[in-house]
């Protein structure tokens, strides 16, 4: 076992329990919290007692469908709900049933590794990430609203004896369904043996010094409409992603979303929401891989091949290891940048050219859309567009930054 803190105590034991039940016990209880249609996350109000194995979870109700989750036990209670998929057109919270402790006598012998959270008040919400190695790529495990002095969680899964753990506090200001992503080095554009490759995708390293909050999911048409009162899409849905938006209609979203969280105490004057610059957007989409997508294209994007040529609800393809959802395919991302030639050397927190080096007013686009063929939807591939251009595949994810 082995366990590594980072920002707040996080401690790992791993236990022999022998549990003995003569009864029934207590059945659990739980609240689930939904922002935009998405079930986000799953509370335990009472863990029950009694349980010897792990209960059914069951989520009905408030018009969604599609959420599941799973139950966690430590000594014979629930002590974490973990949603496995969000689901989608939930209109408000749903109900959480969970099977309550079966009859009878029971003997039971667990090996349990054990993760104490520390530090972090109750009540706060936290990421944890794993690793395999201490350099590095971490990976999101979980989100968690903290409830106590300790929060107790529990991994379950086969390789927990190789991983290493660290926990981060999330800022007060930050939405639902942002994720963390910490600082460090990669290496940006394609090597000359990738398929699909151009000439404007020169490989250098690049290093991001400051670490960043962004959306884990193109910005919806909910969203969207919640800050901009209005839904330029061609293809409606609340949970698809919002498209024909232009790159001054996506950074005034960012400008009001600042405006209203600024304005609610959510975030400071320090701190503000906009687009990614080209190499943060790269750095998260790649998610510490160096191959031309961090997975195999079907089970990760939507593109020419299985769209139908329609653009389809977020976050219902397979996540990078950072926890983001359909960087490649669905719809095209506005970065921030003008778009001109990369840097041939090492370069630290690259914001594009300083003005336009090319005719017209080119901002960059990142990520494939419905439309392409494989070799465009990829990590490094680069693309641009006239800033005032609404195109029915562009759409784009904010990110949460201190003032640059």
């Amino acid at each position: 076992m082995r366990a590594l803190g980072h920002f707040h105590p996080l401690a790992m034991l791993l236990i022999v329990m022998v549990t003995v039940r003569l009864a029934a016990g207590e059945p659990a209880t739980a609240v689930a919290t939904v922002t935009a249609g998405f079930v986000t996350a799953i509370t335990v109000t009472t863990g029950g007692s009694g349980y010897t194995s792990e209960p059914a979870v069951t989520i009905s109700g408030s018009g969604g469908t599609g959420a599941t989750a799973k139950a966690v036990l430590y000594e014979g209670r629930v002590a974490q709900i973990i949603i496995l998929t969000a689901g989608t057109g939930y209109l408000s919270a749903p109900a959480v049933i969970v099977e309550p402790p079966s009859d009878g006598p029971t003997v039971a012998l667990e090996l349990i590794p054990k993760i104490t959270i520390r530090g972090i008040n109750s009540g706060a919400n936290a990421i944890v990430t794993y690793s395999h190695s201490i350099e590095g790529p971490w990976v999101i495990w979980t989100n968690i609203t903290t409830s106590g002095p300790e929060t107790v969680l529990i991994d379950l899964l086969p390789d927990h004896s190789t991983k290493y753990y660290r926990v981060f506090k999330s800022p007060p200001g930050v939405l639902p369904g942002f994720n963390w992503i910490p600082p460090g080095t990669f290496v940006m554009g394609s090597p000359t043996t990738e398929e699909g490759r151009y000439e404007d995708e020169i490989q250098h390293k690049v290093t991001i010094t400051k670490g960043f909050w962004i959306c884990d999911h193109e910005v919806t048409q909910a969203e969207y409409e919640d800050i901009m009162g209005n839904n330029p899409s061609n293809w409606r849905g609340p949970n698809r992603p919002v498209e024909r938006v232009t790159y001054e209609q996506a950074t005034s979203y960012c400008t009001k979303l600042t405006k209203r969280e600024r304005s609610n105490g959510k975030i400071t004057l320090q701190e503000e929401y906009r687009l990614p610059t080209e190499a943060e957007w790269e750095y998260a989409a790649r998610a510490g891989t160096s191959s031309n997508r961090y997975g195999d294209l079907e089970s990760i994007a939507w593109y020419d091949a299985n769209s139908q040529n329609e653009t389809k609800n977020v976050k219902n393809k397979t996540p990078n290891g950072w926890g983001l959802y359909d960087t490649i395919g669905n719809v095209w991302e506005w970065c921030l940048d003008w778009y001109g030639d990369y840097s041939q050397e090492p370069i630290t927190d690259p914001q594009g050219p300083p003005d336009k080096v090319l005719p017209g007013w080119r901002r960059v686009i990142r990520g494939g859309s419905i439309f392409f063929a494989p070799e465009v939807c990829r990590s490094a591939y680069r693309d641009w567009l006239e800033y005032s251009a609404p195109n029915d595949d562009v759409g784009f994810r904010p990110v949460l930054s201190s003032v640059r």
